[in-house]
């Protein structure tokens, strides 16, 4: 994989307006947190379905966790190249790495009318859901289901394909599938949630 740890001032720009506020990107070691930064043009398999076709990314590792930002090349008004960081793909790595999953979000919930109040959203990720319906028969009907609408804390609704993977303990686990702009709607609003879950390692990059 190929990386490159310097970093011009622009791009340096585009993360700290991505964080809304002044951050460093050097690799740098703060309150017994490691931080690094690299451009790769080597996507890893496990992400490049979720990022979509972009070609360049941004990593930043931070604490356990690596954030991959997709990173595209567009011309300005005089026709020159500029790149442009999209919203972060989350990835958690405790053994194997995997998507984060926001647990236990009340607010989430499922607007569909005949599982509205049926079925609660136990955890939630880029990649997938569990959810935890309220009897056998409505579990039985997700498990025929291949769409869901979520509704978001700010009332966002977004349609999702899902596919079942596994029932245990009636809590069924599914993979789920979106089109770019609810993909990106709800990668957003994960990264913002881990932002607020894990306030000290975004302290960490100030």
């Amino acid at each position: 994989m190929q990386r490159n740890v310097l970093l011009t001032d622009a791009e340096r720009g585009y993360f700290a307006e991505l964080f809304d506020e002044d951050i460093q990107l050097a690799p740098a070691q703060q309150d017994g947190l490691n931080h690094m930064i690299s451009v790769t043009t080597e996507i890893p398999q496990l992400i490049a379905s979720l990022l979509g076709k972009a070609t360049f990314t941004l990593l930043a590792e931070v604490g356990n966790y690596k954030l991959w930002f997709p990173l595209e090349m567009s011309l300005d008004e005089f026709g020159q190249p500029s790149p442009v960081l999209g919203i972060p793909e989350v990835l958690e790595y405790c053994g194997a790495e995997r998507s984060w999953r926001l647990q236990a979000e009340p607010e989430l919930c499922l607007n569909d009318t005949q599982y509205a109040g049926k079925v609660k959203v136990l955890s939630l990720s880029s990649s997938g859901m569990a959810l935890l319906p309220d009897n056998v028969h409505t579990a039985e009907q997700l498990m025929q289901t291949n769409e869901l609408t979520l509704s978001l804390p700010d009332g966002q609704l977004l349609r999702l394909g899902i596919e079942p993977v596994r029932r245990e303990n009636n809590i069924l686990a599914t993979r789920i599938s979106a089109c770019k702009q609810n993909r990106d709607t709800l990668r957003r609003y994960l990264f913002q949630r881990h932002r607020q879950r894990h306030p000290a390692l975004y302290q960490g990059l100030s």
